[in-house]
């Protein structure tokens, strides 16, 4: 496994018999991958992550980059959304930035989502319903295709552009067309009424496209372009799943957890997932918190647990923050407010027999200033 910055299912059926259209997900079996719950255990930072390492981002003419909504590393580049969208090496230094708001074709006012494929940057600007392309390398202007809904979008692999709709009630849906052509919407997934109890869920972007999962389930579907691929599917003990009756219940209410007494009982639920090379991760609820899951993609084992909340340098680094992977780890962009936290875990971890591994994230740590706005932390798990 590299440790340096600079390395840092039914399949969609050829007859089209079945897809995320279909009127019974839920029946769908052959996932690509099927993981196994297994005995909830509590590891530490120690028994997970190999080696943790952190770049500093340098604050260009020393300005605050805002609230970080998205984080994406790509071909050597770190790529900041933010008020608007930066561009990093993986030395920190800024190598470009978009910042100035307008109407302009060139503008945006509301940089919702952010992606990279292709060699290309695409933001969406989800208050003037328009997606921006960008040159990934070098930030130069390319085009503007305009849409007619709100939501959060990305550009994926195959020149398909992707975009998750939200609607009243809080409906979400994806609808996917051409770059070539935004006037005809391709495919359409997860619009029928059917699909109340798949349609809450969370969206992770990654280069070939999303992977969605729902929050009333433990499904997830990965979308790229015209195709929509049942992903992952985790099972979960018989006596502690979510039973249907409760699931239609939450439909009903428009909830997303079970009501009353049986909140805790169940696990239901999945959320937030990441994926590298190496490892996918996510989280699955049982009503009270999360339970949290490390899927070795090469031995096929995994690993379940609740975050071991002991003490606060316990977390474990695969929670919300965290990006999609960049090849064989993990990334997440930290905001100076945390440089104490930082210390202590890395200053805990120091204490145990693979303190090398973590002595250059440290002495990073220890070395920001005032100046150095966010730093990326690139995780390595064993």
């Amino acid at each position: 496994m590299k440790k340096s910055f600079s390395s840092l299912t039914l399949l969609w059926l050829l007859a089209l018999t079945i897809s995320c259209n279909t009127s019974n997900p839920d029946g769908v079996s052959e996932f690509k991958y099927n993981i196994t719950m297994t005995e909830l255990s509590e590891p530490s930072w120690y028994d997970l992550v190999d080696s943790v390492s952190y770049i500093t981002l340098k604050s260009p003419d020393n300005t605050a980059m805002g609230e970080i909504k998205q984080l994406i590393v790509n071909n050597e580049r770190i790529y900041v959304l933010a008020d608007g969208f930066y561009c990093f090496d993986m030395e920190g230094n800024c190598l470009f930035k978009q910042t100035t708001k307008g109407r302009a074709r060139n503008e945006f006012m509301d940089a919702s989502s952010m992606s990279v494929s292709d060699g290309l940057l695409f933001i969406y600007d989800g208050m003037q319903y328009k997606g921006l392309f960008f040159n990934a390398l070098t930030g130069q202007y390319i085009s503007t295709l305009n849409s007619t809904v709100y939501g959060r979008a990305g550009y994926c692999k195959g020149d398909y552009v992707i975009i998750n709709i939200r609607n009243e009630g809080d409906e979400a849906r994806f609808i996917v067309f051409s770059k070539k052509d935004p006037e005809n919407v391709l495919e359409d997934f997860f619009s029928g009424k059917e699909h109340l109890s798949y349609i809450r869920g969370t969206v992770s972007w990654v280069d070939d496209g999303l992977i969605y999962s729902s929050y009333r389930r433990d499904l997830a579907w990965k979308m790229t372009g015209k195709e929509c691929i049942p992903y992952i599917s985790i099972t979960v003990p018989k006596e502690q799943k979510l039973p249907d009756q409760l699931i239609d219940e939450m439909i009903d209410n428009g909830t997303i957890s079970p009501q009353g007494d049986v909140r805790g009982i169940y696990t239901y639920g999945l959320s937030e997932i990441k994926e590298c090379d190496g490892f996918i991760t996510g989280q699955l609820n049982d009503g009270k918190s999360f339970i949290y899951f490390i899927f070795d993609k090469g031995s096929g084992k995994s690993r379940f647990f609740k975050y071991p909340a002991k003490e606060v340098w316990q977390q474990l680094p695969i929670g919300e923050n965290v990006c999609a992977g960049y090849k064989d780890c993990f990334c997440a962009i930290v905001n100076p407010e945390s440089i104490i936290f930082l210390k202590t875990i890395l200053g805990n971890i120091g204490k145990e027999p693979t303190q090398e591994k973590f002595r250059q994230a440290y002495n990073a740590i220890s070395a920001l200033t005032e100046n150095d706005y966010a730093i990326v932390a690139r995780i390595w798990l064993k």
